[in-house]
């Protein structure tokens, strides 16, 4: 079973999770130094209502620092050494971030969809063979899961039970055995998408199941959130900022709060939260993570993406405070469409200008067709008025686009030189062949 993941990290902490058994519900876990030498053991019993996944937080580390967390299993937390087991993938390493606030040149590996649920036709074992050597390669700090790590509704409609949607889970992420090896290889920070729930779920469509929403966000809290940077919120909100060195986060939960009805990508916390961050940050390198793509305009967004005209508004208003705060170096990153690019979005209001861009990459393991940019995105590039003055153009860089599944995106960071510099490449997962690359100043 997955036992242990690698979350949250900064240049002091770590966010660990973990996983027991009914028949083995006390976990004890190790911090260990590059010499190997504990620096600090935590022990708990894991709780069957949360399905015996707990998560551990491991403070006043070095920064920039190589570590070891070590798992082992036992039936209470009085068990002596000899009595605990260790079972595969009970190991992980890591190094804490940076420096807060340091510049820094690093990478990251940026990757959605994870299609899973049909046994022997699809299975994702070579995808992650490939994210593992890959994140090996390039020496990835983390890893940013974009949303859809599982599929709850494929092949068939989820039930209002949560136990379908751990089991899920278990398929996702216990199955596949190179899965549960890159978990504990490097921290992974994830958000939700419609998967984890139901496809294109919409709390403004009058068939919404709350029950079923309710099942499916316990399983994920338990499976995913946990481990995520904390919110400042006491109520249930799934957004979250991080830091890496100098470059800023700020991951986006654009599908729970969904509302069409009421025009809401997002909601009304989450959207002052938002606004707060851009504005704390102007000058600063940021990523801001979004399920859907913000830039890039499908063919057939299908009430689905921030180029619908439910949520026409809500990304205008984001886009104004942008333009009237003179905010500089957005990146957004977004996966859901099975495709991979660079974007940029020439924003207008009156004589005040910029530009945004958007890096793309999905799906980590599909049976997709290979797709085509004219087939896929409107490639246009006409002027769209949004309201409130705003006016924006989309653009996908043509060379980046990437049609082919399946695939992760590595990003390279450089916040050294006085204008930050974003790379990134194309790598395929279900074959060794390298896809397109590029560079920009945001």
């Amino acid at each position: 079973m997955p036992c242990l993941i690698l979350g949250h990290t900064t240049d002091t902490s770590i966010k660990v999770w973990v996983r027991g058994s009914h028949r083995w519900p006390a976990a004890f876990i190790d911090l260990a130094d590059e010499n190997e030498s504990v620096v600090e053991s935590k022990k708990l019993m894991t709780p069957a209502a949360n399905f015996y996944t707990a998560v551990v937080e491991f403070k006043k580390l070095t920064p920039n620092t190589r570590y070891r967390v070590k798992l082992a299993l036992g039936k209470a937390v009085s068990d002596p050494l000899p009595s605990r087991i260790r079972q595969e993938y009970s190991e992980g390493r890591f190094t804490t971030f940076p420096p807060a606030d340091s510049p820094a040149a690093f990478s990251f590996i940026l990757g959605s969809c994870n299609l899973h649920s049909l046994g022997l036709l699809e299975r994702p074992d070579r995808a992650w063979l490939e994210i593992s050597s890959l994140g090996k390669a390039v020496q990835a700090r983390f890893m940013m899961h974009c949303g859809d790590q599982i599929y709850a509704d494929i092949p068939l409609r989820p039930s209002i039970d949560i136990q379908h949607f751990r089991d899920k889970y278990l398929d996702a992420w216990e199955d596949c055995v190179p899965a549960r090896k890159t978990l504990t290889e490097m921290p992974h920070y994830m958000i939700l998408d419609d998967h984890e729930l139901i496809n294109d779920f919409d709390r403004g469509n009058p068939d919404t199941n709350n029950q079923l929403a309710l099942a499916a966000i316990t399983a994920y809290w338990e499976f995913q959130h946990s481990h995520n940077p904390a919110n400042r919120h006491p109520e249930h909100h799934y957004h979250y900022e991080f830091n890496y060195a100098a470059a800023r986060f700020f991951v986006m939960d654009t599908r729970f709060y969904r509302n069409s009805a009421q025009g809401r990508m997002i909601d009304e916390v989450q959207f002052d939260d938002l606004l707060k961050w851009l504005v704390r940050f102007k000058n600063d390198l940021k990523f801001i993570v979004t399920s859907v793509p913000f830039v890039g305009v499908p063919l057939n967004p299908e009430g689905d993406k921030w180029c619908d005209v439910a949520y026409r508004n809500q990304r205008a208003q984001i886009l104004a405070h942008i333009l009237d705060n003179q905010v500089t170096r957005i990146v957004f990153l977004t996966g859901d469409m099975h495709t991979s690019y660079h974007a940029t979005l020439d924003v207008s209001r009156g004589e005040r200008r910029m530009v945004l861009h958007e890096l793309m990459s999905s799906p980590i393991n599909q049976i997709t067709p290979n797709l085509k940019l004219q087939a896929v995105y409107d490639t246009r590039e006409t002027v769209t008025e949004l309201g409130n003055g705003i006016q924006v153009r989309s653009r996908i860089t043509p060379e980046s686009f990437y049609g082919k599944h399946s695939n992760v995106m590595v990003v390279n960071v450089d916040t050294t030189h006085q204008t930050p510099k974003v790379g990134y490449q194309i790598h395929r997962t279900t074959r060794s062949e390298a896809g397109p690359t590029g560079s920009f100043e945001p």
